[in-house]
């Protein structure tokens, strides 16, 4: 008669149904169990050696049980250790991905302690490298940083230790960068308009205001005279030509008016207009 396993709850005066085949699947390490003659459940390799189960072992309703639990377990551990095997990974992102492919919360959360444990899973380890990897690579504001780390479930308290590893001064350098690329892109642009836009895209990218005043002390975006009017001139003539079914004044205030718009000064956008009045005299 088989062996009961010490640890296989024992009902007296039932028999229990026995393994009548142990087959292997298609899939490395996962047997498929066949209990009288049918197929039962399916197990892991890791759960299969630990129990020693055998051909002609009998399996018990509460040990079957316990057995499918421990197969599910070792299931959600494999699949969230291939999860972290392509890159570092926070808690909540563990855990979202076990519960998409259908495990209980309460398998996930089994499988996240042990994985805590073998330090596999560290918040704040990731936290510090997402934000060295923000910083470094992507130029990335610390607003923005602490926003997308909040979006994967990490602690506020981590997020702030995290970001120790983006010092002010590497803040204001990838914050100078950006702003130099905006001013490539606004040549047309007259002077306020292209302080704006500096402003406008180093928020986006999730630099506070302290550190946007910082990072304007390192630029210009003041242009010279001449190349404020070449601007204006530009957008100017772009608008007289669209304002064409007007005349007169209301012509000229519309020209203005677009021209305030856009940041251009008073007195440059006067002599624009005595200009194109002259041309059309």
């Amino acid at each position: 008669m088989a062996l009961i396993p010490n640890d296989q709850p024992k009902n007296e005066g039932k028999t229990n149904p026995k393994i009548t085949k142990i087959e292997t699947q298609k899939r490395k390490g996962r047997y498929n169990v066949y209990l009288d003659g049918e197929y039962a459940f399916p197990i892991d390799e890791s759960v299969l050696v630990n129990h020693v189960l055998f051909k002609g072992m009998e399996i018990s309703k509460e040990f079957q049980k316990q057995l499918e639990e421990e197969d599910d377990f070792s299931k959600a551990f494999s699949r969230a250790v291939n999860y972290l095997s392509y890159s570092l990974r926070s808690e909540r992102e563990v855990r979202d991905d076990l519960l998409k492919h259908e495990f209980s919360l309460e398998t996930a959360e089994k499988a996240i302690e042990k994985l805590k444990t073998m330090k596999y899973i560290d918040d704040l380890t990731y936290a510090e490298s997402y934000t060295r990897t923000a910083a470094n690579l992507n130029g990335k504001g610390p607003y923005t940083i602490r926003q997308e780390l909040k979006k994967r479930g990490v602690h506020d308290t981590i997020i702030e230790q995290a970001l120790m590893q983006y010092p002010l001064e590497q803040r204001i350098e990838n914050g100078v960068a950006a702003a130099n690329k905006v001013l490539k892109r606004t040549k047309q642009s007259s002077s306020k308009e292209t302080a704006n836009k500096v402003r406008q895209n180093l928020m986006q990218k999730g630099f506070n205001s302290d550190e946007i005043t910082e990072i304007l002390t390192h630029i210009d975006t003041e242009k010279e005279e001449d190349d404020e009017y070449e601007a204006l001139k530009k957008h100017g003539e772009k608008i007289w030509r669209k304002q064409s079914k007007l005349t007169g004044s209301k012509k000229i205030q519309k020209v203005k008016t677009n021209l305030y718009q856009k940041g251009f000064d008073g007195e440059l956008i006067t002599q624009f207009i005595n200009e194109k009045e002259l041309e059309e005299e």
